[in-house]
């Protein structure tokens, strides 16, 4: 292998880190930070906020998630003679893999439904969606965007516990 190849490979642990504390930061914002402050407009108000959000927000995260559980995973098969860690890695990176099923299957509906309701509106038709439906909707949405937080969080801290005890591994390649 290169030495350029070597010398990438080097650095996944940071990459993984750094793009896996991104998208945790990123998704505790909107879960503290947005969320409950746009409740505090009103909920029509959040409503029609929502879409112009996701559009805003879902590409980047998707990367997010997907560079920080692979670059994880990849560094923990360089991993030889520390299992632990290796395995640490390994968890780590398939919890930011598995947050983009997670929000296909999870999610997704949810977001879509919203996002459809506000495209029916700026079309000059009436919304489908009653008010105590919309509360349940979004409510369902934050709880569900919460557990989808706590596991980036709890991920990105495998890493950076990972990244800590870096001089302990044993690299191949």
């Amino acid at each position: 292998m290169s030495i350029t190849s070597t010398s990438i490979l080097n650095h996944f642990d940071t990459i993984a880190v750094v793009t896996g504390g991104l998208f945790a930061g990123t998704a505790l914002y909107l879960s503290i930070g947005q969320v409950p402050a746009m409740r505090e407009f009103g909920l029509n108000e959040h409503w029609r906020f929502f879409p112009y959000m996701y559009k805003k927000i879902a590409l980047t995260q998707a990367s997010l998630a997907v560079i920080a559980g692979t670059t994880s995973i990849v560094h923990a098969t360089r991993i030889h003679g520390a299992p632990f860690f290796r395995n640490l890695w390994i968890a780590a990176g398939t919890t930011f893999l598995a947050i983009i099923p997670y929000t296909i299957i999870c999610l997704a509906p949810t977001n879509q439904t919203i996002i459809d309701d506000n495209k029916n509106v700026k079309l000059g038709n009436e919304s489908h969606i009653n008010f105590a439906k919309k509360k349940e909707l979004l409510d369902k949405w934050a709880f569900l965007h919460f557990v989808r937080t706590a596991s980036s969080v709890a991920g990105f801290g495998m890493m950076v516990y990972g990244l800590s005890r870096h001089s302990s591994f044993v690299f191949t390649w």
